[in-house]
């Protein structure tokens, strides 16, 4: 079984949609075959938009039990590859007080086959995973659907934004739901949510992601302005005037989001 690794942008590397870091008592399965009647095929799919999914792991996967026992920790995956039929090589980042845990945690799931880190802080750690794919590998597969990363996992449940049509979002989130697990969608828009549409200068979206991953956001809240100052290497004023300028931006461009509900007509 020594296949070459195939990328993300390939068949096999479609992946798991949903983040499903891989469920439990599941063996290795067969080349998916491809359904000529999914709407995903691109036939009459309508316009295309950008969609944020959210979906509930199975209950069986390790990354529904590491996240629900660690509900404050936020994992990042990154990237993954199909390294052999069945078994997946994924990049992730754990961030939270918690994250050293995965390196010794990991042990005691049985589709986990090898763990490697890379300490990038006292709180975020990346971490380098092979695991048993799960089932949400096949159903991704099946309606093409291209995930765009980080996928983000907390307390048991991930979110992800993928481009694509109407018709395609709601057959696939109909075979998650039967067959995987509970998801919708969480808004709908025209467009990619990057720094640039936050509104965030690299300063501010410097000081935003080191605000997240050392807990300034929790509750209750894990280090000072003056700590994440320090961290960072600037002035608690310059910090201070960035933080509140920072939630201005985030809540001013989430009015500005196109949001509709699935339930009427997405």
């Amino acid at each position: 079984m020594t296949p070459k690794p195939t990328s993300e942008s390939g068949k096999a590397g479609a992946g798991e949609a949903r983040g499903d870091l891989g469920s439990a008592g599941e063996s290795p399965r067969r080349p998916v075959k491809s359904t000529p009647h999914l709407a995903s095929e691109g036939h009459d799919e309508g316009p295309f938009s950008l969609y944020r999914i959210v979906a509930q792991l199975p209950t069986t996967s390790w990354g529904y039990h590491f996240s629900r026992a660690h509900p404050d920790l936020r994992i990042e995956l990154l990237n993954r590859i199909e390294t052999a039929p069945g078994q997946l090589l994924t990049e992730i980042r754990m961030i939270g007080r918690d994250a050293p845990a995965w390196s010794t945690e990991s042990r005691r799931y049985s589709q986990v086959r090898s763990v490697s880190e890379h300490v990038e802080s006292p709180d975020t750690v990346l971490y380098r995973v092979t695991f048993q794919s799960p089932s949400i590998h096949e159903v991704t597969q099946r309606h093409r659907v291209l995930t765009r990363y980080p996928i983000v996992i907390q307390n048991g449940w991930s979110r992800f934004e993928t481009f694509g049509s109407a018709t395609q979002m709601r057959a696939y989130l109909a075979e998650l739901a039967a067959g995987v697990g509970p998801s919708r969608i969480e808004a709908v828009r025209q467009g990619s949510v990057s720094r640039a549409s936050l509104g965030l200068t690299p300063v501010q979206d410097e000081i935003f992601r080191a605000a997240v991953s050392t807990g300034y956001y929790a509750a209750p809240r894990r280090i000072s302005v003056t700590g994440l100052a320090r961290r960072l290497g600037r002035s608690k004023s310059t910090v201070s005037t960035a933080l509140v300028r920072i939630q201005k931006q985030l809540a001013d461009s989430a009015l500005r989001l196109d949001i509709a509900s699935f339930a009427s007509g997405v």
